[in-house]
């Protein structure tokens, strides 16, 4: 907002700290302020003398409260409380003012600093060293970008600077002079004004430096202790808040506009919410390549959009879309692109997002990508299978498809040619098309063969650039016992569901059981009808429940694992846990069909069975026990050292072959349009409101502070001698008895539905009288 009359504005500093930061700050002030101001140097000491706290006035320092009270005697002007060590920035009073000016219910008004406390930035209660030569412009305009502004409450403004206005100032009789150090007065004068219900606010928009942080302490055990003397819920207050955490979404926004203006490209990649390969496979790419590509995350269900940013160091950040009612998909989509300044969209999955990026994609003027992780775009079975669950083999006539779908009830009705026909149009206009294995890029062109040519043949990198971690993560690692004995251990690995062999798992569990035969499985993971851990009662099936992939070389030791099978109905396009299983050198058995027979015919490392095998229970288990067998343990240590040679075989090149994809896609990209340049233009970037809400923001109040008496100034504070006349009335006025009745009340549904409309409804003045109400009657 702009302000038709600056207000009229003290600056006093804190000089008593070192010479040249008073000095640096002094010329920051005078660079940076515009419009009328007074500036006061308090308590300057000469020379060096301020480095032991000794001073002009005979050694004693008077504290810079009663020396602010003195310097402002007379003044009507709002005040700003500043600490020598800052260095102003551009823009920084004009910020504080309009935040002040925003609300007549406003005292303080603290900008975001390295160094201030709950308003420290890019981090809370942290303080962040600053070099001198450091620019602070990039930081400044992130949070300008980022801004909406907000203005929300933190309960105390210590930092750098405070704003106080001059109607809180003389209401609540000036500052107390029994506070020594900068940041005791201003934690006393915020908690002062929040008790008389007064409101405590951040300038959003706002940024200066701290040239000291992490220097020294920003309070004396004097001040500290004075603190908690007046002020017992202190501590209380600050850990609410602390907990809370209010200003986190404000803080990620600002980090968001920086990290989107640096030079890096942004690709973001559309995922579903199933996890699995698919995000394995995204988190690896990023993992070893976040350094060179700014990467987004979108996991879409339906109108809601996930999007996780991922810095180049540091935790990702998470927002929330929702598309509204009357927007477009283009807009809602192009909107995300334009927000993260995305270059590249690469598509994972269209499962429960198809809809939307159908509508959206060949209208944004971006190159995107597609990478086939499975059979979907084909047919919404993913794996191909019929009604009884068993492979089709891949078929492409769409009325045979069709009848095959309408037995299944999950996908009756689908219109089959119509599902091709949309997803053919995304296929034709990729940019690029990867496919994990020649298996998969085969099977995809038999449904989409114009565009086939184009299909790279690109593995899957395991998360962490290649490799398995040899370390375990820091939990304990728990495991079911087995039996001690030499049976061997045939280990399937992974979430098993029907289309994966879990009831193929039972039945062979049960026959080697009728047959006596010499050996136990262990699903390392689950089945669909037991996600927890279980064993039968001969110990011959167990179920280990779920794992981190780091566990798997200790868990395959632990449950003496000979060999890992795939039992699966239908077709893999790649097996994250053949890798895993080929990292930790054990050989596999596993079907004739798909990527799996592929990747272990050309590395030799396991068995690919017969037909037969794979489709009648008891061969697969009389392949079972031959491969077990001790005869055959020479072929076993064989298969696995050729095991562990083709885990190492897939790794960096694989994430180094996509990013020389995507770089060719944008090479190939050409000049963009520019938002809001006419019907082909790239939509609009999100405004600051939703990026911020989309983070989680929400109105934070401080609790209700139990035995604190509201403080009302009996007359005007008067000033004689440097120290401030701070009478208060401690007792509250008489209330009526029915106001009493309705304050227990309105605190007891304040957290309601009820109570959350009812606040916003009514009037500040009477929400203020309840409030004192509430606490005179603690």
């Amino acid at each position: 907002m702009m302000l038709a009359q600056p207000p009229r504005i003290d600056i006093v500093v804190d000089a008593r700290g070192r010479v040249d930061r008073v000095r640096r700050c002094v010329e920051s002030i005078r660079a940076h302020t515009q419009g009328g101001y007074r500036l006061l140097l308090v308590d300057a000491p000469p020379d060096d003398r301020a480095r032991d706290g000794t001073d002009a006035h005979g050694g004693r320092d008077p504290g810079f409260a009663a020396a602010a009270n003195h310097a402002l005697a007379g003044s009507d002007a709002d005040v700003v409380l500043v600490d020598g060590c800052m260095v102003a920035t551009p823009g920084w009073l004009e910020a504080l003012a309009r935040c002040a000016a925003s609300d007549w219910r406003i005292a303080t008004v603290m900008p975001f600093s390295n160094a201030a406390g709950v308003g420290s930035f890019p981090s809370f209660w942290r303080e962040h060293p600053w070099p001198d030569d450091r620019d602070p412009g990039a930081t400044l305009a992130a949070l300008a970008a980022a801004a909406v502004p907000t203005h929300p409450d933190p309960p105390v403004g210590t930092g750098p600077c405070l704003y106080v206005r001059r109607q809180a100032l003389d209401a609540l009789g000036g500052f107390d002079p029994g506070f020594v150090t900068l940041a005791g007065t201003q934690d006393d004068f915020c908690m002062r004004a929040l008790r008389a219900h007064w409101r405590n606010t951040l300038a959003d928009d706002a940024f200066v430096v701290r040239a000291d942080a992490g220097a020294s302490s920003h309070a004396s055990l004097r001040d500290q202790a004075t603190l908690a003397l007046r002020h017992p819920y202190f501590a209380d207050v600050i850990r609410a808040f602390a907990a809370a955490d209010p200003l986190r979404p404000l803080r990620e926004a600002a980090l968001s506009r920086m990290l989107v203006a640096g030079p890096a490209p942004g690709v973001l990649h559309v995922i579903h919410d199933h996890g699995g390969g698919v995000e394995r496979h995204v988190r690896a790419l990023i993992d070893a390549s976040r350094a060179q590509w700014r990467h987004c995350v979108a996991t879409a269900v339906g109108d809601s959009w996930h999007i996780d940013e991922y810095p180049d160091d540091g935790p990702l950040r998470r927002f929330r879309f929702v598309r509204g009612e009357s927007e477009s998909w283009r807009d809602f989509i192009g909107g995300i692109a334009a927000s993260f300044r995305i270059s590249l969209i690469h598509v994972h999955h269209l499962r429960r997002s198809r809809e939307g990026v159908v509508a959206a994609l060949p209208s944004l003027g971006l190159p995107w990508g597609i990478t086939i992780h499975d059979l979907w775009l084909a047919c919404p079975t993913v794996t191909l299978a019929r009604a009884d669950g068993s492979y089709c083999g891949g078929v492409t006539d769409t009325k045979l498809c069709a009848r095959c779908l309408d037995a299944q009830p999950a996908y009756a009705g689908t219109d089959i040619g119509r599902w091709r026909r949309e997803h053919a149009v995304l296929v034709a206009g990729a940019a690029f098309l990867i496919a994990p294995s020649q298996w998969a890029a085969a099977m995809f062109a038999r449904y989409f063969p114009d565009p086939a040519s184009r299909v790279r043949i690109v593995a899957h990198a395991t998360p962490g650039a290649t490799a398995l971690p040899s370390a375990a993560p820091d939990r304990p690692l728990r495991a079911v016992l087995l039996p001690t004995d030499d049976v061997p251990t045939i280990a399937i690995v992974g979430a098993i569901g029907r289309d994966k062999g879990a009831r193929r798992v039972e039945r062979l569990a049960q026959r080697a059981r009728e047959r006596g035969a010499r050996l136990r499985f262990v699903v390392i993971g689950y089945l669909d009808v037991q996600h927890e851990p279980w064993q039968s009662e001969d110990a011959l099936l167990t179920v280990h429940g779920g794992y981190l992939a780091p566990e798997l070389p200790a868990l395959f030791a632990h449950y003496r694992v000979a060999l890992v099978l795939y039992p699966s109905e239908g077709p893999e396009s790649f097996s994250y846990t053949l890798s895993e299983a080929w990292a930790a050198g054990l050989p596999a058995l596993v079907p004739p069909i798909g990527a799996l027979a592929e990747r272990v015919a050309q590395a030799e490392a396991g068995w690919v069975m017969t037909d037969d095998q794979w489709r009648d229970d008891d061969r697969m288990l009389d392949r079972i026990v031959e491969l077990v067998a001790e005869g055959f343990a020479p072929e076993r240590q064989r298969a696995a050292a050729r095991a562990r040679a083709a885990d190492r075989s897939i790794g960096v090149a694989s994430v180094e072959a996509t990013m020389r994809i995507y770089a060719g896609a944008l090479a190939g990209a050409g000049a963009l349009p520019a938002a809001g340049t006419g019907a082909a233009a790239v939509p609009a970037a999100f405004p600051p409101l939703r990026l911020r809400d989309a983070l989680g923001w929400s109105v934070w109040e401080p609790p209700l502070i139990e035995g604190a008496p509201v403080a009302t100034t009996t007359h005007a504070p008067r000033v004689a001698d440097g120290v401030a006349d701070l009478a208060v009335d401690a007792a509250p006025p008489r209330r009526s008895r029915l106001l009493s009745v309705v304050a227990r009340r309105a605190v007891s549904i304040r957290r309601t539905m009820l109570g959350r409309c009812l606040y916003r409804v009514t009037p500040v003045s009477v929400i203020d009288a309840l409030k004192s109400a509430w606490r005179h009657e603690q």
